[in-house]
Parts: structure tokens; C-alpha cells; sequence
């Protein structure tokens, strides 16, 4: 018996985020200032991510629709510790998110 994960495109994902595949020196943070506030950062169309949120830097929301603090935006959603993998839809190249604390998650491109 063998057990596949996928990500949100329907594509075969690590075993286990943290083992994800990282196009190197792909690296970002998202880094939220003030918690509740909206940010964006650049990301590219058709691409898959892996997220971090280390302990102690709160739940993020994401999202390629909008801002988050629209609930119907809201299409991923990490919580402190762990790591999650995205796809970006292939006309979308900006993700928004937000923290319910300050602090800094993680992101690097995959293969």
C-alpha cells in the first residue's frame, strides 16, 4: 500500500511538506508588521510554494483572489509549525496574505 499527497493542483507532493523539492536560493519572507494588515508578494503563475510558519508566529492566511480580510478569499490557511504547499493558478501572480500576530513565514519555490 503506498499513500500519495497532493497538492491543491492535483499534482504528487513530498512526503511530507518539509521534504519538499526548493528550486535553490528561491527563498522569501513574509513578513507581517502589524497583525491583521493586508501584504502581497510577487509569485509566479502556474508555480508551486512550500509555506512555513514557525512556532510562535501565529496562523496565516493566503490567498491569489484578494485581500484576506475578506473571509470568502481565503484559500490556504497555515498555523504556527507547519509547512504547507500551494499552487499559484496559471493567471494569477500576486498571493495576499495576513498574520493574527507579527512575525515571519517562510516560502521557496519548488521544482
Amino acid at each position: 500500500m503506498s499513500i500519495k499527497l497532493f497538492d491543491n493542483g492535483g499534482n504528487i507532493a513530498a512526503p511530507g511538506a518539509i521534504n519538499a523539492d526548493p528550486i535553490l536560493a528561491s527563498g522569501l519572507e513574509l513578513a507581517v508588521a502589524v497583525a491583521g494588515n493586508d501584504y502581497t508578494q510577487d509569485v509566479v503563475a502556474g508555480a508551486r510554494y512550500a509555506i512555513t510558519v514557525p512556532i510562535d508566529d501565529g496562523t496565516y492566511l493566503f490567498s491569489v483572489t484578494g485581500v484576506t480580510s475578506t473571509a470568502a478569499n481565503r484559500e490556504w490557511i497555515a498555523v504556527e509549525g507547519e509547512t504547507i504547499i500551494i499552487k499559484i493558478p496559471a493567471n494569477k501572480t500576486t498571493l495576499y496574505f495576513e498574520s493574527d500576530t507579527t512575525g515571519v513565514a517562510h516560502m521557496r519555490r519548488l521544482n
